[in-house]
């Protein structure tokens, strides 16, 4: 049975927050008004259905997709626990809890887990204000001390003259214990922005973590060159909230201390490969989405400098990469609004064992594109191949994750989201 044999007729969900910059030194906005109609461009929506789907794959024959949760509304991240439940943002409305999620019948408790940053109910909130709860991870030391960290977009007031909300970013953390985020503090709180974007969490195999923060914010797009403040920004911290002594602007006058690179974006996908390297995905503007290697103190162009172009259309940028600036490992163009990554370390693929997964939500700016798109790196990470998987299913991918066993999983952003368990198929 194959996926397209599978599926039926739903409902589009609109892309995330559009900026248009052309990546030059003299950067443009050219956001259409708030409220003007835009026209939806994409293929007829799609709802997955029941599964399990079979499907062929270069390298890695014979591939089986289960549906282990649906019904779950704008999936954006995935998070095991050490007894093998998982954890799943609803973006900027709920934290949810999958029972036995590696198991074969996952349970996803019908009630979410309480305490969770939720703003559904503010006033003023426009289709671009993205508040609420971002991502979330549990602490390496999870089983011995229940701590879980999660970042979110709270309000903080009301510009009259944009018409709109002011927000910050914030990282906290708090205790999970029966159904219920309890003991909760802010680590740090960024700057009151208008239209604060994405983030994510990433534990480093030091005691540091690393958090992504965009830098999409209406009005202020040189944000990313700045150094004070978190947007635009891959910042580093002690999982207490203390700032290490090594990191490359904390003797910088002015600079917010936890900055560890900037100039970037969107980077809404973050992880270690194999060697320790920190890579991160980040969502140019039309076009030029990037894969980067974050280096200390680095600067990596954005807006002064991008593959990407305008959304209203302008030529291709004559200096992707300027002075003083960090060139990405990938670039794509077309884009693929690239967010989650993750690199395969496990024994239940071997073919793929070492590849990048990257979850994609649209290609070319086509709705109901979106895949799961595999890359094989050298060991200098650089490109040799790759492929695109699940486009059938016409998901919009948030982000993937590989299992405690060795299997993949993928959640969707959609009215309608899904979570899917790739795992090897027995060979006909």
């Amino acid at each position: 049975m194959t996926l397209s044999t599978l599926m039926s007729r739903g409902n589009p969900v609109r892309h995330a927050v559009a900026l248009a910059a052309l990546p030059l030194l003299a950067c443009a906005l050219a956001l259409p008004a708030h409220g003007a109609e835009q026209k939806e461009v994409g293929i007829t929506p799609v709802t997955v259905g029941a599964g399990p789907f079979l499907s062929d794959t270069a390298e890695q024959h014979n591939v089986r997709v289960d549906i282990l949760v649906r019904g779950l509304a704008h999936g954006y991240a995935l998070a095991f626990l050490p007894n093998n439940d998982a954890l799943i943002v609803e973006r900027g409305a709920r934290l949810r809890l999958l029972r036995n999620a590696t198991g074969a019948k996952p349970e996803l408790v019908d009630a979410p887990i309480a305490g969770a940053p939720n703003y559904s109910q503010q006033d003023h909130i426009l289709p671009d204000d993205v508040l609420g709860i971002q991502d979330v991870a549990p602490h390496p030391d999870f089983a011995t001390n229940n701590l879980v960290y999660f970042t979110y977009n709270k309000p903080v007031g009301y510009d009259a003259t944009a018409k709109r909300l002011t927000v910050a970013t914030v990282l906290a953390r708090a205790r999970l214990r029966d159904m219920r985020l309890v003991d909760a503090q802010d680590l740090f709180t960024g700057e009151t922005v208008i239209g604060a974007g994405g983030s994510r969490i990433l534990f480093g195999r030091d005691g540091m973590m690393f958090v992504t923060v965009g830098a999409l914010s209406t009005g202020d797009i040189d944000s990313a060159q700045r150094t004070d403040n978190i947007y635009g920004k891959v910042l580093r911290i002690r999982t207490d909230g203390t700032i290490p002594d090594d990191n490359p602007f904390v003797k910088v006058k002015g600079a917010r201390r936890e900055i560890y690179s900037y100039g970037h974006r969107d980077p809404l996908g973050l992880t270690f490969d194999g060697q320790g390297n920190i890579i991160a995905s980040e969502h140019g503007p039309l076009g030029g989405d990037e894969l980067n290697r974050i280096l200390p103190g680095r600067n990596y162009g954005w807006p002064h400098y991008s593959y990407g172009t305008e959304y209203g259309g302008s030529p291709l940028p004559a200096t992707p990469v300027g002075p003083g600036t960090t060139a990405p490992l990938m670039i794509w163009m077309p884009g693929i609004a690239p967010t989650g990554v993750a690199f395969y370390t496990g024994d239940r693929f071997p073919d793929w064992k070492g590849n990048l997964f990257i979850a994609s939500a649209r290609r070319g700016e086509i709705n109901g594109t979106g895949s799961l798109i595999r890359v094989v790196l050298n060991d200098k990470l650089q490109e040799l191949r790759q492929e695109s998987l699940l486009g059938d299913l016409h998901q919009r991918f948030k982000d993937v994750r590989q299992g405690p066993d060795g299997l993949l999983y993928a959640l969707t952003d959609e009215d309608d989201s899904v979570l899917l368990r790739i795992s090897p198929a027995p060979r006909p």
